[in-house]
């Protein structure tokens, strides 16, 4: 009979999985790396295994690619690639907030403006790993707030692929252009209940992505593993994850 996980190793495999993404959403892993278990379980001080199941969820989740008889790797989007997922989000979602704007309920405008306080005090502490993982829950949000699981589980499949590409190829300081800012006012506009003002403002947000994206295209690179997750979570890795096993 297998054994039951302990809370422990819950919390562990969670710190592993959540380090990882973290690491890709502030751009420290560059398109094509090989993630290769060894390596990585000596980094974050944890056994292959656990490695091994943060990846296989990964690649499920379709954050990572997974390649027979080569290994796991971190995904690359062609411009042109992110420009067809863009071209697909904006008929999406400008149709998503023109539905919120012409009715929703006082729950959702709640959701909304506490999701955008959030995205604003990540842009203060300047954390720009927690910054685009809130970014892109933003627009799942919008689509959960619609109550259709199958638009949310399509738009969050274009969201993987896109925030991943975003997160690598967004400068250091982020603009206007890339999240709190212009999520607020799109936000804003929802709960107002304008619906041609929210659809324009999606529109020219997700347009705005698309050329910062395109004028930054993400190199290919070697990656020093150990810098790559050097700090996650404001301390040392091995450090985090311990620390949420003895939480557990």
């Amino acid at each position: 009979m297998p054994r039951k996980p302990r809370k422990g190793d819950v919390a562990a495999d969670e710190a592993v999985y959540g380090a990882i993404r973290r690491a890709m959403h502030m751009g420290r892993l560059a398109p094509g790396t090989k993630l290769q278990e060894p390596a990585l379980a000596r980094v974050l001080g944890v056994s292959r295994e656990r490695v091994r199941k943060a990846l296989h969820r990964l690649v499920h989740e379709g954050w990572l690619t997974a390649i027979p008889n080569r290994g796991t790797f971190v995904p690359s989007l062609t411009v042109e690639e992110m420009r067809e997922i863009y071209d697909v989000r904006s008929m999406l979602e400008a149709a998503i907030v023109r539905r919120l704007s012409e009715g929703h309920t006082t729950a959702a405008a709640k959701r909304l403006k506490a999701h955008v306080a959030e995205e604003k005090a990540a842009t203060r502490r300047d954390d720009r790993g927690r910054l685009f993982e809130l970014s892109g829950e933003f627009h799942v949000l919008l689509a959960e707030l619609c109550g259709n699981d199958e638009l949310t589980r399509l738009l969050r499949g274009l969201l993987t692929r896109s925030t991943m590409h975003f997160s690598l190829a967004a400068p250091r300081q982020l603009t206007n252009c890339a999240g709190p800012h212009e999520h607020g006012d799109i936000a804003e506009a929802i709960i107002g209940g304008k619906a041609d003002r929210a659809a324009k403002l999606m529109l020219v947000h997700l347009a705005g992505l698309v050329t910062l994206q395109a004028g930054h295209p993400p190199e290919q690179k070697p990656v020093d593993l150990a810098e790559a997750f050097r700090d996650i979570e404001g301390k040392p890795v091995r450090e985090a994850i311990g620390r949420r096993i003895r939480n557990a």
